[in-house]
């Protein structure tokens, strides 16, 4: 489990990347469609005057998290030309 979770921080730093990076940067895009499409259709059910029980502003600020989180990690994860910089090796 621990060496699972240290694989996972490694591709989020600068120089790493998944082995099969066309794979996940589809996958970000049809999470990004998904999360599109269930925005609004919770927003054309409100203009239907459907009740769903969550306010506008709920949808939204979760609809832009979710997008906003599964972006950066896929953008960081996918790529070695971005993400965060290795921990300095102490001097010697």
């Amino acid at each position: 489990m621990i060496a699972k979770l240290k694989s996972l921080w490694t591709l989020f730093q600068k120089g790493k990347m998944v082995a099969n990076p066309a794979k996940w940067k589809a996958r970000q895009i049809t999470s990004s469609m998904v999360v599109a499409l269930l925005w609004a259709a919770v927003h054309a059910a409100e203009a239907f005057e459907l009740d769903l029980q969550v306010g506008s502003e709920t949808v939204d600020a979760v609809a832009v998290g979710v997008l906003a989180l599964v972006n950066w990690v896929l953008t960081l994860t996918t790529s070695d030309k971005v993400g965060m910089s290795p921990k300095p090796k102490p001097d010697t």
